[in-house]
């Protein structure tokens, strides 16, 4: 190993999240350790193209993570008795202050000379006695982060556990109903009929309340649109909820369809009924109820 004199100059950010702002906190540090290395322990020095004063024999050693320590270990092993350590502040050093009383006392093992820009004289035993006061506080707060992980950690295995509970609640709601959800991952098979009990029963009362049978109604759709009427099974499936497909659509739109004929129709009997003075008959009694009956 080399017995060269070395002016070691050691960047880390502090305080800052950004980029950019750690690397304008370099620049600042090295300018700084690089005015207290001249000062304060006369290194050679020489100009660079702007005029300003650059430390020979020195490269600056940065640490890119804020809360990281590897390159420092790194000097540590390699410093000697004849080299000069610079850092711009003590929290260099650290983040807490027993990490930064605990890397300077590395340093100082090593026998080199330690310098710190904004400090005009390093007292080690000053500076232990006065970080280590603050010992209690950092174990606190040490204390509250670890109850502030585990605060987390619990809440976002609940978060997790709700998430699960409601996903398998959602699938089995939709699987009662027919849907199979792994039938989405299989686009060449075709969906499953989904069962409609709520619209099926709604169909067949509105039938039931037109008086007619499965095979009249089946006969209705083809004044709809549909090629053919609809057999009895067929009716009694949409009914029940087992065909949702468009012909549940057309039998709908065709039970509408004949309840509105009725209406009108029923409308034009009560007003030749009330030009012959007849009262209302059961019919427009049953579509409009009698006060609408007595004065449409």
């Amino acid at each position: 190993m080399s017995n060269n004199p070395r002016t070691i100059i050691y960047l880390r950010s502090v305080g800052t999240t950004t980029h950019g702002g750690a690397e304008h906190a370099r620049n600042m540090q090295q300018q700084a350790c690089t005015a207290a290395a001249i000062m304060m322990s006369g290194s050679p020095v020489r100009r660079d193209a702007q005029g300003e004063p650059q430390l020979l024999n020195s490269a600056p050693v940065i640490e890119p993570i804020s809360g990281s320590d590897k390159n420092w270990k790194q000097i540590v092993s390699t410093l000697q008795p004849q080299d000069t350590l610079v850092v711009a502040t003590l929290a260099v050093l650290g983040d807490t202050p027993s990490q930064m009383v605990a890397h300077l006392m590395q340093a100082v093992a090593t026998g080199c000379r330690v310098i710190v820009a904004d400090m005009p004289n390093v007292d080690v035993q000053l500076i232990r006695q006065v970080a280590l006061s603050f010992m209690p506080l950092e174990q606190k707060a040490e204390r509250l982060s670890n109850e502030l992980d585990g605060f987390y950690a619990s809440r976002s295995e609940e978060r997790a556990t709700y998430a699960r509970e409601i996903q398998k609640s959602l699938i089995d709601q939709l699987y009662r109903r027919g849907i199979d959800l792994t039938d989405l991952l299989d686009p060449q098979k075709e969906a499953k009929p989904v069962n409609d009990d709520i619209r099926g029963r709604r169909l067949r009362s509105l039938r039931e309340s037109l008086e007619l049978t499965a095979a009249e109604a089946g006969q209705l759709v083809t004044l709809v649109g549909a090629d053919k009427p609809y057999g009895k099974q067929l009716v009694s499936a949409i009914e029940c909820g087992h065909d949702t497909t468009e012909k549940a659509d057309v039998f709908e739109t065709a039970l509408n369809a004949e309840r509105a004929r009725r209406k009108i129709q029923a409308k034009l009997d009560q007003q030749i009924a009330k030009a012959h003075g007849q009262p209302p008959n059961s019919v427009e009694l049953q579509l409009f109820g009698p006060q609408e009956a007595s004065h449409a």
